[in-house]
């Protein structure tokens, strides 16, 4: 009765469900893998800051400290900052301000302070003295995310994108003492305050996911939905098949029962 579902038709039939069903599980497991990162990641974002020196080591990456905020006291390199050009905010082109802070002898912070519209901006300006500042931990920048021309030729006072290994290299500090990342400043407290750049949202900077985590847990539900539909999709159709046979057996029988 059974053996029809082990003739070739029925084998790919067989075939094209597993990996449906298979394709579909990994892709929830996937979709809930999202989720999870995405609001274990804002649960870091949303912890009480936490000194700096408690979190990153110098010439170390960021690791479990990315995400988290962090406060810090120290004196603005001042001589070392540099701009990063090409950079929009709000619709209008510009650039981000990124100054290394020095916490310790051993330890100099990059602060991404914010963003200008002009490369004088007096906004621009470092605060001199001893500063506190609060931020976000983040990665550093990649060379693909540099938004001028690869052969665009930037200022003594430019960098192509944010990163410990570009100040390094640019403003000639020793890279042994900077972390692998840099912190976005949310709050800068001085004893003297120039005007500033405008602060960055952390969010626009380093979006944790284009969508809602929820939307991700859902979509998880939905390919789970779509796992069940196909083992429901096999059972119908192996259950119509036997039916099928079953009838023409016994269409079968009667046919040769004698009148």
């Amino acid at each position: 009765m059974y053996r029809f579902l082990l003739t070739p038709r029925w084998l790919a039939l067989h075939f094209a469900v597993i990996v449906a069903l298979l394709g579909c599980l990994l892709l929830g497991w996937w979709q809930f893998g999202v989720y999870q990162d995405s609001t274990d990641r804002q649960q870091i974002r949303e912890r009480d800051p936490a000194p700096v020196t408690e979190l990153v080591r110098p010439g170390e990456e960021l690791g479990e400290a990315r995400d988290r905020q962090a406060v810090t006291t120290g004196d603005y390199l001042a001589e070392a900052q540099r701009l990063v050009p090409g950079r929009v905010h709000e619709g209008v082109l510009g650039y981000l301000v990124v100054t290394p802070l020095r916490v310790s002898d051993t330890l100099v912070v990059p602060v991404l302070r914010g963003w200008i519209a002009d490369s004088d901006d007096p906004a621009a300006a470092v605060p001199e003295g001893e500063v506190t500042v609060t931020g976000f931990l983040l990665p550093p920048e990649s060379a693909d995310q540099a938004t001028v021309r690869s052969d665009q030729q930037l200022a003594d006072d430019e960098v192509a994108y944010v990163s410990p290994a570009q100040l390094a290299e640019s403003a000639d500090i020793a890279a042994a003492t900077l972390p692998g990342g840099y912190l976005l400043l949310q709050d800068e407290q001085a004893s003297a305050s120039p005007a500033a750049p405008a602060v960055l949202d952390v969010d626009v900077v380093e979006p944790i996911h284009d969508i809602s985590p929820w939307q991700n847990l859902s979509y998880w539900a939905q390919w789970w939905v779509f796992a069940l539909a196909a083992v429901v999709f096999w059972v119908s159709a192996v259950r119509s098949g036997v039916r099928a046979r079953r009838r023409d057996v016994s269409e079968r029988a009667r046919a040769h029962v004698p009148s």
